[in-house]
């Protein structure tokens, strides 16, 4: 998006990394956010609009933990929910009276969400990450019926061959993967 001449705002967990992106990307805006927090999104999306409209927004969030029904971590189980589910929940309730002005007002506002394959069927050691991608795949899908109507634009981009190299992802039990470089996945999802 920012190579294509969009003023980008992105949020993540840990400032070194936001910095490094916005000294990467010249005109870009870090703003640290931790989407399990109901407030904090709040509170993030209010500075936003308080400067411009939101045009897109897009929630690209998720952590990885490989979890397999003998080996069960409930709390982890827990905070991937709260993390790719919950976090998306936030944002969405904060932006969305946003986006439905913005339509009002004649701009053409889009909700992204980013999901994983996982999400679309059951895979070893996705005990915790399948079923919180899962969830957001239902969302989004449930989103595109309801909000277009009311002009706001809604996408799902399920990445897909869902390994994507970054620091995010790890090697999966019984998997021989074709890693997908970041720049690769970005683009298909910039075509939609």
């Amino acid at each position: 998006l920012h190579a294509a001449g969009a003023q980008v705002i992105v949020s993540a967990r840990r400032q070194a990394v936001l910095e490094d992106f916005a000294k990467a990307h010249p005109g870009s805006q870090a703003l640290p956010l931790d989407v399990t927090d109901r407030q904090a999104v709040i509170n993030a999306v209010m500075e936003l609009v308080d400067e411009a409209p939101l045009d897109l927004v897009c929630y690209c969030a998720g952590q990885h933990q490989t979890m397999q029904a003998d080996d069960l971590d409930l709390n982890a189980l827990l905070q991937q929910r709260e993390v790719v589910l919950i976090g998306a929940l936030h944002l969405f309730a904060a932006v969305t009276p946003h986006l439905l002005a913005a339509a009002r007002a004649g701009r053409h506002p889009h909700l992204s969400l980013v999901a994983s394959v996982a999400g679309l069927r059951g895979l070893p050691g996705n005990l915790a990450y399948g079923p919180s991608q899962a969830a957001l795949i239902n969302l989004a899908e449930t989103l595109q019926l309801e909000l277009p109507p009311q002009g706001v634009g809604v996408s799902l981009a399920v990445v897909k061959p869902g390994l994507v190299a970054t620091p995010f992802t790890e090697p999966h039990p019984g998997t021989q993967p074709p890693w997908a470089q970041p720049e690769q996945a970005a683009s298909a999802m910039l075509q939609g």
